[in-house]
């Protein structure tokens, strides 16, 4: 006998807004309440209720087989494909469907929001690679070579990962995690000639050193690229061409020495490492704040960890292993 097909009464609560509309300019929720069979789709549900219910619904789509990347929107407050999210296993994790625009892009109207901002930080960090001259970009590449490239490209731009991003959203100009996922494509890339000069750029203010490291991109893009493993061997081949004169090198290098010091991270020593002394006078009336809410680190008076030697011939033999290699 064959089951009959799971049907539950859905409301969808969506944030609309019409910038345009005469009478209402502000962001607003509207309901719909739609009938959902078992494995209808997110963007299936809304193409129904722009077509039976509301033909003034605004929102993305093409594929529908999660490639073009045209349909991500914020689903319960994560960002999501439409048209790879069922309805119903979501409403009943959740308990509710509320659907938005992306986070972290200015809205045009609805779920549509404005990716001028995405693709301008693309074209800035040079998205094509720059071969040798002469050869046209063709040369011998291993299977080894191909995978360290290989899970940048399954990027479909569909902006999750920015949405999900914590530096972008109190810092808009920071590159945020496509483009510097983009860009471990090509430093990445054996036959990419400009790579230090690549780095150089991607190391200055709003680069790889403003990642708050929050996973968040890595976690919710529908493709696992992992943009934060790109962010991190990013930073790892900065530091190896020697471009450390930015507070983020300065930060990683702090750490390093304190452990190898101490055993352990003295993060009053390490501000001043890493800020330098001036400006680390500036941060005053913000370590005033933290004194106040018990988030002040206290110095290290008895800084030694018990077995500090072990700690310390790791750091001698990383040293020698690198010198002989």
């Amino acid at each position: 006998m064959i089951p009959r097909p799971v049907i539950k009464n859905v409301k969808f609560k969506i944030r609309r807004y019409d910038p345009d509309s005469k009478g209402r300019r502000e962001p607003y929720w509207q309901a719909y309440d739609i009938e959902i069979k078992e494995g209808l789709t997110v963007l299936i549900a809304l193409l129904q209720i722009k077509d039976r219910l509301d033909g003034t619904l605004t929102f993305r789509s093409s594929c529908r087989s999660a490639i073009c990347g045209s349909c991500a929107v914020m689903i319960n407050g994560f960002p999501k494909l439409a048209c790879n999210t069922q309805v119903l296993p979501e409403y009943e994790k959740k308990g509710e469907m509320v659907i938005e625009p992306l986070a972290n892009h200015k809205v045009i109207k609805d779920l549509v929001v404005d990716f001028d901002p995405f693709w301008k930080k693309m074209e800035k960090v040079t998205p094509y690679l720059v071969p040798k001259e002469g050869s046209g970009g063709s040369s011998r590449m291993t299977r080894e070579d191909a995978d360290i490239i290989e899970r940048v490209q399954r990027c479909i731009m569909c902006g999750s990962c920015n949405a999900a991003c914590n530096a972008l959203e109190i810092d808009s100009k920071y590159l945020a995690p496509a483009a510097l996922s983009k860009s471990w494509r090509f430093v990445g890339d054996i036959r990419e000639t400009k790579k230090e000069k690549r780095l150089e750029r991607l190391s200055e203010d709003h680069g790889i050193w403003s990642c708050v490291r929050c996973v968040h991109c890595t976690q919710y893009c529908p493709k696992d690229v992992s943009p934060l493993k790109a962010i991190e061997r990013l930073r790892a081949e900065a530091m190896k061409a020697g471009i450390t004169d930015n507070h983020g090198a300065k930060h990683v290098d702090s750490m390093v020495h304190s452990v190898r010091r101490v055993g352990r991270l003295d993060e009053a020593t390490m501000t001043f490492k890493t800020l330098g002394f001036l400006r680390s006078l500036g941060m005053i009336p913000f370590g005033l704040k933290m004194e106040m809410h018990g988030k002040m680190p206290r110095p290290i008076l008895f800084p030694v960890i018990v077995g500090i030697d072990e700690v310390r011939k790791i750091y001698d033999d990383i040293e020698a292993k690198r010198k002989k290699d």
